[in-house]
């Protein structure tokens, strides 16, 4: 007779490590939103100067990364020869240029609160697109979950600027337009990165794409921006853009990375549901922003929708992971957030 198997005390500590990392992670980009209306709608700062710096600081942090494992790979570690994880970034990095610039000039027209909430709307275009590239993804059409997910998350969106809509207030139609430009980019860019970037560690395939993303932030900046702007800028706000682009680009990622390893991808991004009331409840203390009850009622339904869409992600595949991926994989994830 076999003996029973004990249940190893370390699998369990190694959970509990990957949950504590997805709340560090859901902390980070919660404080994100709050970091941008301080500084264009506090200090003034010019948006697309802001977000080049931002990504040049979280680049510069990928850079070692991307040039040992360029080096592992070199001696037989990776995916298969003839593959260049230069050129397979640059889809990704085209849709990430588009949904970052978008995000990094929302907060000069929308307060934080309603960025947090909006941008959670990101996760169902993910599953949008991949219904149209990912053919497993189209078992989604069968689960009831997901349609009422979707009208579920468009209300919550409208009533969110329903106020200002009403009053055709032009900024707020304008605010609206670009978080949903931003959001159709996330979830562009989060099925690039799982068509183009499989194989490739995830470390490696964000830092390639992060140093494509910064050339692109600064070439924009250049032309429509005012880069100059920021040479007056004091020691203070240099030291929070720094903390910023560490919070949003470089630390965020590598404890959702972390966890996703761990726990998978539908776990994971349930989780981070309540990042918006991370956002809400920062910006209400540090900017005094808040929402109408309507407004409130409407990111409510954002995250209400996103959650029934989660829940009709969790079965397509085995253990809450789409395609069978293993929790454990160094893959890029399928299942990618903002930035």
């Amino acid at each position: 007779m076999s003996p029973v198997p004990r249940p190893d005390p370390h699998a369990r500590d190694d959970r509990w490590l990957a949950v504590l990392c997805l709340a560090g992670a859901m902390l980070c980009w919660g404080c994100v939103p709050i970091f941008l209306r301080f500084f264009i709608a506090g200090e003034g700062l010019e948006p697309w100067a802001v977000n080049a710096v931002r990504y040049l600081v979280g680049a510069l942090f990928w850079l070692p990364m991307v040039v040992v494992l360029r080096k592992r790979r070199r001696e037989g570690e990776g995916p298969a020869r003839g593959r260049s994880v230069w050129r397979d970034a640059l889809v990704p990095s085209a849709i990430n240029v588009v949904a970052q610039t978008t995000y990094g000039i929302s907060p000069a027209y929308a307060s934080a609160p309603t960025i947090g909430f909006v941008l959670r709307l990101s996760f169902l275009f993910t599953l949008l697109f991949g219904l149209v590239f990912v053919r497993e993804e189209r078992r989604l059409l069968r689960r009831p979950t997901f349609p009422l997910g979707v009208l579920v998350c468009l209300a919550g969106v409208v009533a969110m600027f329903a106020e200002g809509l009403a009053k055709k207030g032009s900024a707020t139609a304008a605010g609206m337009a670009i978080l949903l430009v931003s959001t159709v980019g996330w979830g562009g860019y989060a099925v690039s990165v799982r068509k183009f970037m499989s194989g490739y560690p995830a470390r490696l395939g964000f830092g390639v794409i992060s140093l494509y993303t910064t050339a692109g932030l600064i070439a924009l900046a250049f032309v429509f921006g005012r880069p100059a702007s920021l040479g007056s800028v004091g020691g203070g706000v240099w030291a929070a853009l720094v903390v910023s682009a560490f919070l949003g680009v470089a630390f965020g990622h590598v404890l959702y990375y972390r966890g996703i390893h761990r726990l998978g991808p539908v776990v994971s991004v349930g989780l981070l549901l309540g990042q918006p009331l991370v956002t809400y409840a920062g910006a209400a203390l540090a900017l005094g922003e808040t929402l109408s009850w309507v407004q409130a009622l409407g990111g409510v339904a954002v995250v209400a929708g996103g959650a029934l869409l989660l829940a009709a992600e969790a079965g397509l595949g085995p253990g809450g992971t789409p395609n069978g991926q293993a929790p454990g994989s160094d893959a890029a994830p399928p299942i990618a957030l903002r930035l």
